[in-house]
């Protein structure tokens, strides 16, 4: 089983995330338990270590209201550096011709771009948890490319713990795993959260809590040496 980040370490960030919202271990393992599963038996599947180190700067991007402005710059400024896409950025990426290196997702994003950024090169990364079974059992097996899984609770084969909670913390997580020291985070507005146009759950109170949950996880991962920046 592989713990990405420090165990005990994690498991304290995660008593504080349940502190702020109703998680249930539980759920979250069997949501884990049913990727790893599907994941053991899907053609594309890959193991951490099978996949390229970065080992330079990424832009991450989110879905606030600032990403279409926050794309036109990275087309101006930043193409040298690889993209990272958080769930439903990924279709504003593919619309302006941004292939993510990776999406890392749990799945309420549109399915159509997901499944089209896999089948175009992108690694997905799909993380379970207990508010998305149904999704993981739905549609996991249409990805056809590269697959590895994520939780935020015991690690199981091919499903990794890399720490993190939001789709976009998560992604920062991940890219300090592969190796980079410094992401830049484009269509991030923490002050003025907003739903992605393809988010299931678009209640305002909910995504503010959360991204209060993702601030203090990137703040956690700055005292790590982590250089994490907006894109300007």
């Amino acid at each position: 089983m592989a713990w990405v980040i420090d165990k005990g370490e994690w498991l304290k960030l995660y008593e504080e995330i349940k502190s702020a919202l109703p998680l249930s271990f539980d759920k979250d393992q069997y949501a884990t338990d049913i990727l790893s599963t599907l994941l053991q038996r899907h053609p594309g599947r890959v193991r951490l270590e099978e996949v390229p180190s970065i080992g330079r700067p990424v832009v991450i991007f989110g879905c606030g209201r600032n990403l279409a402005d926050d794309i036109r710059v990275y087309l101006d400024r930043y193409t040298d550096y690889p993209a990272i896409a958080a769930d439903g950025s990924v279709k504003e990426l593919l619309d302006h011709g941004i292939l993510p290196l990776i999406v890392v997702t749990d799945l309420d994003g549109d399915p159509r771009s997901i499944q089209k950024a896999a089948r175009e090169g992108s690694l997905i990364i799909v993380h379970a948890h207990g508010d998305n079974i149904d999704r993981v059992r739905g549609l996991v097996e249409s990805i056809q490319g590269r697959l590895l899984g994520s939780t935020q609770v015991e690690p199981r084969p091919y499903v990794y713990n890399f720490g993190g909670f939001t789709d976009g913390d998560r992604a920062v997580f991940i890219a300090r795993a592969l190796g980079s020291g410094r992401v830049i985070l484009a269509g991030f507005d923490f002050e003025n959260p907003s739903a992605c146009e393809t988010d299931l759950v678009k209640k305002p109170w909910v995504k503010k809590l959360k991204l209060e949950v993702a601030r203090r996880l990137l703040e956690y991962l700055s005292s790590k040496g982590m250089e994490i920046e907006f894109i300007h």
